[in-house]
């Protein structure tokens, strides 16, 4: 059946040195060629971005939009909106140009160019699937009822035309209820990661990475992410200032970049931690680092299924998380890492003082932290699973 789906997958940010939501397009996406599937991609096309080779085999046409040197759309700006309205409308020409080489269309993300586009897909009689990819913001399918006045609610409506959502995390799933979508529609499939990428290093190798990275004689705290409020960087910069003991070795390692970098960086100097702070910005190999460190904290207040979390319980690195979204779908709290409650400043120190005081648990959280990864979020595992439900739609086409 594989040879016969012809598959457009659309996912406006396709590359996988620009955050999670990129490297999982081009991950999936790659699987699925290798299964057999036919298919290609639209995406934005952007300029200044980090040199990457194409997965082989696949062809990747890049649709026009404003503001092409702007690669995070996430904010919610004016400037923001334009470029993402500029994008869809950019795209209803494209995929009306290509529709005889596709009867599915894969949307990584249920926003704005899945509004735009739904209407004029089903008169073209295709089935469309919708990957949802945060919970909560306002911005996808899951968090429109009730926003905007009556604008949310007319979006809310139009996205239930789609065939089949992908909820990666149980809070997306519910959301999606709440905006109407018949439950046979959602289909819960988790985010995945590469877990041979993203592997333990032996003690040799992590020993050579930290004296080439200069992390030698420090205790380090991985954070990967986007340096924005609701990944709640500052969080954890106020807990490490609670811990003196913790902090005459530590060393906060910030491997991103965003808009509030420049408030942290002076929370930092506030609190007199400036120099236990490192930004390394963006790095096209964030695996070195995560295999680097001895622990990794997301603090944040809003996540779907965060890539970021998962690519560091595969490096088998024991994990300090909050209690939200979709890391209460990945994390068994007390087995594969520690979860405490969001915002919660004193709960997060005590939790690094916890596993950063106990050599044995960390081991044994970072053991079982990549067990679970490997288990139950491979790409291998999770492929599969996209092709059954292409092969149902397919079916019905």
């Amino acid at each position: 059946m594989n040879s016969t789906i012809r598959l457009c997958i659309v996912s406006p940010l396709f590359h996988p040195h620009l955050g999670g939501v990129g490297r999982q397009a081009v991950l999936l996406t790659s699987g699925l060629k290798e299964r057999g599937i036919g298919l290609f991609v639209l995406s934005r096309k952007m300029k200044n971005t980090p040199p990457f080779e194409m997965p082989a085999g696949i062809d990747v046409f890049q649709v026009p939009a404003f503001r092409p040197g702007v690669h995070n759309l996430e904010e919610k700006s004016l400037a923001n909106l334009l470029t993402s309205l500029s994008f869809s409308l950019m795209l209803v020409w494209k995929l009306f140009s290509l529709r005889k080489k596709y009867d599915i269309v894969h949307f990584h993300g249920a926003s704005l160019p899945l509004f735009v586009c739904l209407p004029f897909l089903k008169v073209m009689g295709k089935k469309v699937i919708a990957k949802v990819l945060a919970s909560g913001l306002g911005t996808e399918a899951g968090s429109l009822k009730g926003r905007y006045m009556f604008l949310g609610n007319l979006l809310a409506l139009i996205a239930k035309k789609a065939d089949a959502f992908i909820a990666i995390s149980r809070e997306i799933e519910e959301g999606l209820k709440s905006d109407g979508v018949p439950q046979e529609r959602i289909h819960l499939i988790t985010n995945f990661v590469d877990s041979e990428r993203f592997s333990p290093a032996g003690r040799e190798e992590q020993e050579a990475l930290r004296r080439e990275l200069s992390f030698e004689g420090k205790t380090v705290i991985n954070f990967t992410g986007r340096i924005v409020e609701r990944k709640g960087l500052y969080l954890l910069l106020n807990a490490a200032a609670l811990n003196e003991k913790l902090f005459s070795s530590g060393l906060i390692v910030v491997a991103g970049t965003g808009p509030d970098e420049g408030r942290i960086k002076e929370l930092a100097k506030r609190l007199g931690i400036k120099e236990k702070i490192r930004f390394i910005g963006h790095s096209n190999m964030p695996e070195r680092y995560l295999q680097a460190s001895d622990i990794f904290v997301l603090p944040s207040y809003h996540e779907g299924m965060p890539n970021s979390l998962l690519e560091a319980m595969a490096c088998g690195l024991p994990v300090i998380a909050s209690r939200i979204g979709g890391v209460v779908d990945i994390v068994e709290d007390g087995k594969s890492g520690i979860l405490f409650d969001p915002g919660d400043v004193s709960g997060l120190a005590s939790a690094m003082s916890r596993v950063l005081e106990d050599g044995e648990l960390r081991q044994s959280l970072g053991k079982e932290a990549r067990k679970r990864v490997v288990e139950n979020f491979s790409i291998d595992r999770i492929a599969d699973e996209y092709i059954k439900l292409y092969g149902k739609l397919w079916a019905t086409s």
